[in-house]
């Protein structure tokens, strides 16, 4: 058996970035929230420039540096999301903004048509939303209620936005059955699954169940929300979807007679073990939430997922990273 690795590097928790970076613009202190964006012009205007044109040519632009995204409109950002080709933001007074490459209705206009420059999903307009989730092929939101709402392309994988069917949504649909009347709190997307944690601490999942991604203690997909039931009893307090695995942060009970107990976030992964990923020091799969041995001491608060690399915070503000290493991923110097 391979020994996994383990790296660690510390920031600071005040420091840390936060869902939008801060502008100026507003006299009364309210900084204005910027937002910044830099990759590969691949032609799907998700870099919020467009396309230049010389001689009715199209020339890609890459952007090799962060930019101010371009915008026809002022927008006071509080969070934000990207897809593989497209992505989502949030302003303070709970509008929701998407733009990029349009594929089987991922950006809510109900139109397919692409989308150089954010643009309202007037579906949402009289609905105060909090936060945005993207997928590959889908988009989720979630209302400052805690209801959730779908959309994007459902023929591409069987229950990936939730509702049952593999019908596609051009416009956002709220998300009934099992999360009727239960309030969401966060959610996380892949490319073919979704994860979402509720108020209470529950944790859902949904879509493509290959390698147990969606930690239910088998491959079968799941077409509407169901309960990870292993974690029944435990609270949820963060998730992250990779491609083929998924992360969460669980509070645990920790203590002994001669102290007090005290909850401690620890790290559980499960799905697609290879590469390391998971972080258990092998690379076979897990079907359901498995706390992950090596890092029982950290008290963690948030965790993200790429492709095959977790990446887990601690409170003390360490950074722990496991799976497919590069010098650029894990902070090593």
């Amino acid at each position: 058996m391979k020994t996994m690795t383990m790296d660690a590097f510390r920031v600071s928790l005040s420091s840390a970035v936060s869902s939008s970076s801060q502008g100026s613009g507003h006299d009364d202190g309210d900084a204005l929230g910027d937002v910044f964006i830099w990759g590969e012009g691949t032609g799907d205007g998700v870099l919020g420039g467009g396309l230049h044109k010389i001689d009715s040519s199209a020339i890609i632009m890459d952007s090799l540096l962060p930019k101010a995204l371009e915008s026809a409109v002022v927008l006071d950002v509080q969070n934000i999301a990207c897809g593989g080709r497209h992505a989502a933001l949030v302003t303070k007074q709970g509008e929701v903004f998407s733009w990029g490459e349009e594929s089987g209705g991922r950006l809510g206009h109900g139109v397919d048509s692409d989308v150089l420059h954010p643009k309202l999903i007037d579906a949402l307009s009289n609905t105060n939303i909090e936060l945005v989730a993207c997928g590959e092929h889908h988009t989720l939101a979630v209302t400052l209620s805690g209801d959730l709402y779908t959309w994007g392309d459902g023929t591409c994988n069987f229950g990936l936005l939730g509702h049952g069917n593999e019908v596609s949504h051009w416009v956002p649909k709220r998300l009934n059955g099992p999360l009727e009347g239960i309030h969401v709190s966060s959610v996380s997307c892949g490319p073919w699954h979704t994860a979402v944690v509720t108020s209470a601490g529950q944790l859902f999942t949904f879509g493509d169940g290959t390698f147990g991604v969606l930690g239910h203690g088998d491959q079968n997909s799941v077409p509407i929300p169901r309960e990870v039931e292993s974690l029944k009893g435990l609270r949820t307090v963060r998730a992250a979807c990779g491609v083929w695995h998924t992360a969460a942060i669980v509070e645990v009970m920790v203590g002994n007679s001669s102290s007090s107990n005290c909850s401690s976030g620890k790290l559980f992964t499960w799905g697609d073990g290879d590469k390391g990923r998971l972080g258990h020091g092998d690379k076979e799969s897990k079907l359901v939430p498995t706390c992950v041995a090596a890092l029982v001491e950290p008290n963690f608060c948030q965790v993200a997922c790429g492709h095959s690399l977790t990446i887990a915070l601690a409170r003390s503000g360490d950074v722990y990273t496991h799976g497919k290493h590069c010098l650029w991923a894990t902070g090593k110097s």
